[in-house]
This record gives C-alpha cells, structure tokens and sequence, in this order.
C-alpha cells in the first residue's frame, strides 16, 4: 500500500469580487483521502453556497460508505433543494473528486473542473468537460472557434441545475507510486496549457509549493475567474529544481480581505535563493573588514 499523500490546497477569488469555488483535500477517518474541487455558479451568496453544500453532502456520503457516483448524485439532490429557495433559484456548481482507497483511486466529475494524473510520463488528464466548448470539437470545431462564441462559458451538465445528474465515474485503478493528482477549477486550466502546469510541477518543491506556484501563474497569466487547486502527491513525482521560499501577495482589484474579500498571502516555491548561513558569513566577514579597516585609518 502507498504511503500517506502529501496534500494541499490553494484558492483565491482572483479578478472576481468574489469567491464561489470550495475546496477539499483530507485523509478521512477510516484511511482514505477525499480531494475534491467545487466552481459555484449563480451569483455571489448562491454560487458559493452551492459549491459549499456539493462538498459538504459529497463528504458526508463518503463517510457513510456511499460510492463515488451516488455521493455526486446526492450532492445534486441536496443543491438542487437549496436552488428552490428565494435567491437562489439557477444556483448549482460544478464538482470533480478523486477518491482514495487502499492502493486505488476512483475519479467522478460533472462540469468543466478538472482532475490530472502528473507522473514520470507526464501529465494525463483523468476527466472530460461538460461544456459547450468540449461538445463543440467533438464535433469537429477548433478550441480556438469554440472559444469566440458567446456560450465558451456554458456547462452541459452541472450540480443542483436539474432534479437528475449524469455523473461520470472512472475506476477504480491501481493507485502507483510516485504519483501526483491535481485538482482542478476552470480558473487555472483555461489559463495555463497541460504542458504549463507539467512544468510548474516540476519545478516546485512538493505538493504545497506546486498548488501555490500553479495558483500564481494563472493569477499572474490574466486568468479572470476564481482560481483553485488541490493536490495529493504519492512517493516522489521527479522534479527539475531545488526550493527555496519568497511570499507572494494576491490583491485583486476591487477587494479588500481574504477569500474574495481581501488579499490572500501565500508562500510558494521558487529557485535561485541563497542558503541563510551563506548570507549571515557575508555579513559577519564584511563586518570584520570594516572594523579593520577603521583601525586602520
């Protein structure tokens, strides 16, 4: 059996006043580890609670032993419910998860949010699209003429948007070593290219730093929606460089707190620093020329 993954998780609203996406990542009670995204959609409150409530129920059932499809199927239900309350009607949100169990993973999404699988291949995405732009080149149209239409930004199947969902549902599969899953809002992904995010990956210095570098270059790249990832990482994924820390700000125009109402502070890995004690000896050698030097005037 696999060791315990590495976790972590980064979201931040981004451009957006304000933030609808939720995010999950933990080794549950029994052993098994849940990572899961949820984009809210239908307006600030109504966006942000669908997203909230599918993670909650999809979490809930989990826990009760429900399988992976009938844990999104009830977390439709539950959004679909809500969306029939004053404010909140259309409200739903997209929901993607990866589920492991005891050296296997299972992976159920609906919506346009992702799930990757990064290992020493590469990088392989693990979900389809529900959307507009997906259905379009199944048809035979470019990425690029899907995009320039007003419905680029239109899901085909959502959480709590109908009284029924068709849920994906892959696996299970063998759960490998040296692997790492990487979960997914539309945010990140229709800013940063499967080969960008392979790159980040490698580049950072484990799970927290890639979720955060990732974040950042969707951030920095002109991603305009809520942006958020989380990732679990087995064993050791090759990487091309050696960490150090810098802290990166995210102050989105128009906000003022965290998650959507400020700026969110976060560290994350970059390459080229110095080694602390390299620095201090510099110092303390400089320090020591003066003083000579003074004596000596």
């Amino acid at each position: 059996m696999p060791d315990e993954p590495r976790l972590a998780v980064e979201s931040i609203a981004g451009q957006r006043p304000y933030q609808e996406d939720s995010v999950f990542a933990e080794i549950l009670g029994d052993g098994r580890t849940l990572v899961a995204v949820a984009d809210g959609m239908g307006g600030h409150a109504a966006g942000e609670i669908a997203s909230a409530l599918a993670l909650e129920t999809l979490l809930t059932a989990v826990q009760d032993g429900r399988p992976l499809g009938d844990a999104f199927r009830l977390a439709n239900a539950q959004v679909h419910e809500k969306a029939n309350e004053p404010g909140k009607q259309g409200m739903g949100t997209t929901l993607v998860a990866v589920l492991f169990d005891d050296g296997e993973y299972s992976v159920a999404n609906v919506g346009d949010s992702r799930a990757y699988l990064v290992s020493e291949r590469g990088i392989r995405r693990l979900t389809e699209d529900h959307s507009f732009v997906a259905e379009a080149m199944k048809r035979g149209q470019t990425e690029e003429e899907a995009m320039a239409t007003p419905w680029r930004d239109a899901l085909t199947r959502s959480i709590g948007t109908e009284g029924e969902v068709e849920v994906d549902v892959f696996g299970p599969f063998p759960l490998e070593q040296n692997a790492a899953f990487v979960v997914c809002s539309d945010g990140l992904y229709k800013t940063l290219s499967d080969d960008a995010l392979l790159e980040l990956f490698r580049q950072s210095g484990g799970a927290r730093g890639a979720a955060q570098s990732m974040v950042t270059a969707a951030f920095d790249g002109g991603s305009d929606d809520n942006i958020s990832v989380a990732v679990a990482e087995y064993g050791e994924v090759p990487r091309e460089a050696a960490p150090s820390t810098m802290v990166l700000s995210y102050e989105p125009e128009g906000t003022s707190g965290e998650g959507g109402d400020g700026a969110v502070i976060a560290e994350t890995d970059v390459t080229g620093g110095l080694p602390i004690a390299a620095v201090v000896a510099a110092v303390v050698i400089l320090g020591i020329v003066l003083s000579i030097v003074l004596l000596a005037g």
